[in-house]
């Protein structure tokens, strides 16, 4: 019998640190958007941190959703459930959006993206289908609600888990470090063949480098690029229910994060810094953040408010460049009181989006509907997978 992970083990820390990752994304696209007011780009290190973030809510999908699983199951329950949380809050923005775009004259969130055209009706289109991160063009790319490229990553997790969650199972205990650095080595490998993709260049102000357009798809954008990301969440949840010892704290792995964010900026070729830079310390906070819960240590992101926000951040992250979009129209342009003032907006909109739509229609569409008298063996998903991944 290959090794399963544990089931139902919640850990609430992540989904305070869920928050935390999805705040500091807020943070930088508010500073984007001042800078690119002012004619200027937001400091390199700013923009690569909130890539770092995205990088993290990657790797702790794989790591949630391996942690939660429960053994073998029907690829068909598995996708309902994953398709019933990510598609009905990101259609809902995306209309929200398109109406107060088409409206009332909000600025498009992809305005001030380089290289960027209007938005088109294929691209939305292809956006509300979560297709768009597959077409290397700039209209596609940004189109319709520029954040979710993320989630066009997660649909490709979520296609691909049933058949990747049995062959992570299978690994010997003993194996997984080894793995889990060929997983790493796997992330290196995309900026390394990257380095060979011609194109224009993105302003030089943008990255603080050089890094051409399809550069960056092919490192940041183009879903099966970050599949090596997910992967590794998988085998850090093997080593955390397998019991390999935790090496990193904390705070050592985040003070590593921002070593590799500097160092990576000195040293490395614009690609490598979009993921291949921070994945060593963003894997090593996943797993040190997780280990607090299993050891019953304090933790003040399992305290009740980041538990509670970490609960709102899908919507939160859905929301929140349009959040930034609205209030500043009416604003009349960026300020720290505006910047204030959108991120309070979008926590209550999240809120509501959570209540109104994330989770009645996860319960309505993500129960199974077994056949009388069929038994089928479920890849189901314990409080884990509800509360903290996408």
């Amino acid at each position: 019998m290959p090794p399963t992970p544990a089931p139902s083990v919640w850990l609430p820390s992540l989904t305070g640190l869920r928050f935390v990752a999805a705040a500091v994304v807020f943070v930088v696209h508010a500073v984007y958007g001042k800078a690119r007011e002012e004619g200027g780009w937001p400091p390199a290190g700013l923009f690569l941190t909130g890539t770092a973030a995205v990088s993290l809510f990657f790797v702790l999908s794989g790591f949630v959703l391996t942690l939660s699983a429960r053994g073998p199951g029907t690829a068909r329950s598995f996708w309902r459930r994953r398709f019933a949380r990510l598609f009905p809050s990101h259609l809902v923005v995306l209309a929200a959006l398109m109406l107060l775009m088409r409206g009332a004259g909000v600025a498009w969130p992809g305005d001030g993206l380089p290289n960027t055209p209007p938005p088109s009706l294929l691209g939305d289109l292809s956006n509300a289908l979560l297709l768009n991160t597959l077409v290397p063009l700039p209209q596609f790319l940004f189109a319709g609600n520029p954040v979710t490229w993320s989630l066009a990553c997660e649909l490709l997790f979520y296609l691909l888990f049933p058949w990747l969650f049995p062959l992570v199972s299978r690994i010997p205990s003993q194996w997984l470090p080894a793995v889990a650095v060929g997983a790493v080595a796997a992330v290196w490998a995309v900026p390394t063949g990257s380095l060979w993709l011609g194109g224009p260049p993105l302003p030089q102000d943008f990255v603080d480098g050089s890094l051409t357009g399809l550069q960056m798809w092919c490192v940041y954008s183009f879903p099966l690029c970050q599949l090596p990301q997910f992967i590794l969440g998988m085998i850090l949840a093997r080593m955390h229910a397998d019991g390999v010892a935790v090496r990193f704290g904390v705070v050592p792995s985040a003070a590593l994060l921002g070593v590799c964010l500097v160092t990576g900026l000195a040293v490395l070729p614009r690609p490598f810094l979009f993921a291949a830079a921070t994945i060593i310390p963003v894997a090593l906070l996943v797993r040190a953040v997780a280990s607090l819960d299993a050891c019953g240590a304090k933790s003040w992101l399992r305290t009740q408010p980041l538990v509670f926000l970490g609960d709102l951040t899908y919507g939160f992250y859905l929301l929140h460049a349009a959040g930034l979009a609205v209030v500043m129209h009416y604003w009349g342009g960026w300020s720290v009181v505006g910047t204030v003032a959108a991120f309070l907006l979008t926590v209550s909109a999240s809120w509501l989006l959570h209540v109104l739509v994330e989770r009645p229609c996860y319960r309505r569409l993500a129960v199974a509907r077994d056949r009388p008298g069929r038994r089928e063996a479920q890849l189901a998903e314990c409080p884990a997978t509800e509360r903290v991944a996408t």
